[in-house]
């Protein structure tokens, strides 16, 4: 979601082995050191062409948007807190939601369609009094924070599987492969990026969560974190959000990055897709 909500002002200090820290900047960024190494890929084969926008209306002047995953013909995954009108303290009505498959410049897509429901995980919390903050998310809400669209109509893309793993760092010796994480960020709103070669610590710092060291960008939220291993993909996990350390006169600094592991909700995934 473009805005304050995607770079939720958590802290935390830097992780041991991870400590090339980015420079202080004014806003809010999930660039994690001193180089961004997000790149522009066309959506116009798999697995990219199966992550899209998630455009939220929540009024004539008040849009705003996630980036959503394909993982079955009408389901759609991200990140729930994308689906919340902080502005009415609710959430937004299906009818609200569009994905947009495949984005690209030139207002070219892959397919689209709105949602007719929403699912979210049980417990999961992001009225504004349980915040810390009106732009925070509560640390103990973040492995909660994953939501699937079901969308009206079916789209004819290959989805991208889900696959979950548990107290694992990725890669590894006996996982090979690469690490990715691709989104539609705010200042790239129309052309999917991709950080190619990260890595991923699974339930850390407490089970169903992740942390990575992925680039991103407000707009990312709900985007995929990705195992990629030779002509196969699977989502392994989804960004939700980087946490920062401010200091007054100085700015924020990127100390890392949060998400939701897989299975948290690989089983409601598998209910959903098997249902419809």
């Amino acid at each position: 979601m473009v805005g304050a909500l995607v770079a939720a002002g958590i802290t935390i200090a830097a992780l041991p082995g991870w400590s090339q820290q980015p420079a202080p900047t004014p806003h809010p960024s999930g660039i994690l050191g001193a180089t961004d190494h997000r790149v522009p890929i066309a959506p116009d084969a798999w697995p990219w062409s199966s992550i899209g926008r998630i455009n939220v209306v929540q009024g004539p002047r008040h849009r705003s948007y996630c980036t959503g995953t394909l993982i079955g013909p009408r389901h759609v995954l991200t990140a729930a807190h994308c689906l919340f009108d902080t502005r009415l303290n609710t959430w937004v009505k299906p009818d609200q939601v569009h994905f947009v498959a495949g984005q690209a410049l030139s207002d070219k897509f892959k397919a689209h369609s709105i949602a007719v429901s929403i699912l979210t995980a049980p417990g999961f919390d992001f009225s504004v009094e349980q915040r810390p903050r009106y732009d925070q998310i509560r640390a103990d809400m973040i492995a909660r924070d994953w939501a699937i669209i079901t969308l009206q109509d079916a789209i004819d893309l290959k989805p991208i599987p889900l696959r979950s793993f548990h107290r694992v760092d990725l890669p590894n010796a006996g996982e090979t492969g690469e690490i990715a994480r691709a989104g539609y960020s705010a200042d790239r709103p129309f052309l999917l990026s991709i950080h190619r070669g990260c890595s991923a610590k699974i339930d850390v710092p407490r089970p169903q969560s992740l942390v990575h060291r992925c680039d991103s960008m407000p707009g990312d939220s709900g985007s995929p974190i990705l195992l990629l291993q030779g002509e196969t993909a699977s989502v392994i996990g989804i960004h939700i959000v980087s946490m920062q350390d401010f200091e007054p006169g100085v700015g924020y600094t990127a100390r890392g990055a949060r998400g939701v592991s897989a299975s948290a909700f690989e089983a409601a995934a598998s209910d959903s897709t098997r249902a419809r």
